[in-house]
């Protein structure tokens, strides 16, 4: 997907305790998006105020937070703002933090401690329907895979390739690589309707919950290369 075709951002939530990381978010964020209004809170209470107040394109989410967990504010964003884009920026590399996250729709997960550049970077992946994952982060995804259920051998003996259709193997390609569902009825030629209902079904048949997941299952099916990081 080209960055001319990513989503218009206009309203950031920046939910951050630490004033340092919280300046360079805001910075970064009105750099990357040409300005956007930024909202910052510094608490989980916070953080579900504004959320009650008003509409944001995309937030961006500590997890240690004074009051609680900020996964918490993920899962309302996805069940209450579904189109809202949420991505964990964070010092807690663990699995546990990192599938928790993304099975309750974060669209990215990102370590502390990137340069501005890379953020921004991350960010326009994010809005453009790739995964935006530190390169740490996404090695532990593809680690987490290849040592369970979606490692080639473990696809293979769990037909779980063999389950894919040719057509979804090919939806799953195109999704991997960052196109979205109307994108991909355009390139396929078949209704949004279609390509909605195979991602549904790729999705169970690889126990995957999102985009992220999804690219590292088909990075190990052989069907995606990841691009190197910048």
């Amino acid at each position: 997907m080209m960055e001319s075709e990513s989503i218009a951002i206009k309203n950031v939530l920046i939910v951050e305790d630490h004033r340092d990381a919280l300046d360079v978010l805001e910075r970064v964020a009105k750099k990357t998006f040409n300005n956007p209004t930024t909202i910052s809170a510094s608490t989980l209470t916070q953080g579900f105020e504004a959320l009650q107040k008003n509409h944001f394109d995309i937030a961006l989410l500590d997890i240690g937070l004074p009051d609680g967990n900020g996964i918490e504010l993920v899962k309302h964003i996805s069940k209450n703002s579904p189109d809202t884009l949420s991505v964990v920026t964070t010092i807690f590399d663990d699995d546990g933090h990192l599938f928790d996250a993304l099975r309750s729709g974060a669209c990215g997960y990102l370590l502390k401690g990137h340069s501005a550049s890379e953020l921004e970077h991350y960010l326009l992946d994010a809005v453009s329907g790739r995964p935006a994952l530190s390169p740490s982060i996404a090695q532990s995804m593809l680690g987490f895979f290849r040592d369970s259920q979606i490692d080639n051998s473990v696809a293979v003996s769990n037909g779980y390739e063999e389950n894919l259709t040719e057509r979804e193997m090919e939806i799953l390609r195109l999704i991997a690589k960052g196109c979205q569902v109307k994108e991909v009825s355009k390139l396929l030629d078949i209704s949004a309707n279609t390509v909605s209902h195979h991602i549904k079904n790729i999705y169970s048949k690889l126990n995957v919950h999102n985009r992220a997941e999804a690219t590292a299952a088909a990075v190990h099916l052989n069907l995606f290369k990841p691009e190197p990081n910048l």
